[in-house]
């Protein structure tokens, strides 16, 4: 649609032009008639695929224009076409050279035929202004160059912030996945432990089947100390051998916390859970927890919200999440850049197999729903 204006445009710039010329020069030049209109309207025709093959427009809008200056009609006449087609050759050519070429063969073309008409400081003139024209297309083809660089390299920049983030959240959840192993080993370690201890101090610990399973008591002792261990050393490499001792990872069976933390923030949370077995899978209560941490963190910052509902229940072997807030966002919030908290919500749930999505919600607010796998190990109360 642009283009069609701009040859448009350019073709009633041209007819004026050369009627007021025509107006001022009288007998000079010869007067215009319906063959230089014929020719303005040819020189313009092109300009409708210039973008598409801005090199042929240029030499279709010079082989127009030659036998309209060798006619001796207004010469000024076909300025608009011609500066058009400049800037569009250095604009939209994929290659420089080729640009180059066609403002040569412009120029060389105008230049004599003008110049032989008795007006050699008019093609002179008319050649300034088509250097002009070429030399702008050029800047705004460099600076359209330049802004497609910036935008390139603040994305990568993103992305790569984004992987950090992600990564950091992966650390940290094996960290979480760390604590809650380490609980598991640890009670295993103590309990095995006792119990050898136990049988080894019986009068009938001399019984072949009594000393099997004291044998096999302090075999899981030293298994479960030496996989702690393990734990711990893996953990040390992920954190870059600078691991410090971890708090025991927050779960599902504490969401009571997260409530009061935004109630204190002056936002009501209302709990709906339907179907929710009484115990996890302690992954996947500890990522639940942290999923509905980081909505209910990001409705206390960038919600006009004073109340938010988090539903949960279990489909056969999916927990459903589902964090939703009631107001639109603060006004602030829409003009900061978007934060790495829902990258990292979903890392998390991608970590543990599951899928997490995040946007606007049908009650005017936001809304992240989450699923997560359940599988029939490491359960935890909730």
């Amino acid at each position: 649609m642009a283009d069609r204006l701009l040859a448009a445009g350019s073709f009633a710039l041209g007819i004026v032009v050369a009627f007021t010329l025509e107006a001022v020069a009288g007998e000079d030049e010869r007067s215009v008639d319906m063959w230089a209109i014929m020719l303005l309207g040819a020189m313009s025709a092109p300009l409708l695929a210039r973008r598409r093959w801005p090199i042929p427009v240029v030499l279709a809008v010079l082989a127009v224009s030659t036998p309209y200056h060798l006619l001796d009609y207004p010469h000024e006449a076909t300025m608009p076409a011609l500066l058009v087609a400049a800037f569009t050759a250095a604009r939209y050519s994929e290659r420089p050279r080729p640009a180059y070429a066609a403002l040569v063969a412009v120029a060389a073309v105008i230049l004599p035929v003008v110049a032989a008409s008795g007006a050699p400081g008019n093609a002179l003139l008319g050649v300034g202004w088509l250097l002009m024209a070429f030399f702008a297309g050029l800047a705004v083809r460099f600076h359209q160059a330049w802004k497609a660089a910036v935008a390139a390299r603040l994305e990568q920049e993103r992305t790569d912030e984004v992987e950090r983030r992600v990564a950091e959240e992966r650390v940290l959840i094996a960290a979480e996945l760390h604590d809650v192993l380490a609980h598991g080993l640890a009670v295993a370690n103590v309990q095995a432990s006792v119990a050898a201890h136990l049988i080894d101090q019986l009068p009938m610990r001399q019984d072949a089947p009594l000393q099997e399973l004291s044998g096999t008591l302090h075999s899981l002792s030293d298994t479960s100390r030496a996989t702690l261990h393990e734990l711990r050393a893996v953990l040390d490499v992920l954190h870059g051998g600078e691991a410090e001792p971890t708090e025991p990872a927050h779960h599902l069976g504490e969401l009571q916390r997260l409530v009061e933390m935004a109630e204190a923030a002056d936002v009501r949370v209302d709990v709906e859970s339907d179907g929710l077995s009484h115990e996890l899978p302690a992954t996947v209560s500890v990522v639940a927890y942290r999923i509905i941490q980081e909505s209910l963190t990001n409705v206390i910052r960038h919600s006009t919200a004073k109340r938010a509902t988090v539903r949960l229940d279990q489909d056969g072997h999916r927990l459903r999440i589902a964090v939703i807030d009631h107001g639109p966002a603060r006004p602030e919030s829409t003009m900061t850049p978007a934060g790495f908290g829902i990258a990292g919500m979903t890392g998390r749930a991608q970590a543990v197999g599951g899928e997490l999505s995040a946007g606007p919600g049908e009650s005017g607010g936001f809304e992240v729903s989450a699923s997560l796998p359940v599988p029939e190990i490491w359960r935890v109360p909730v």
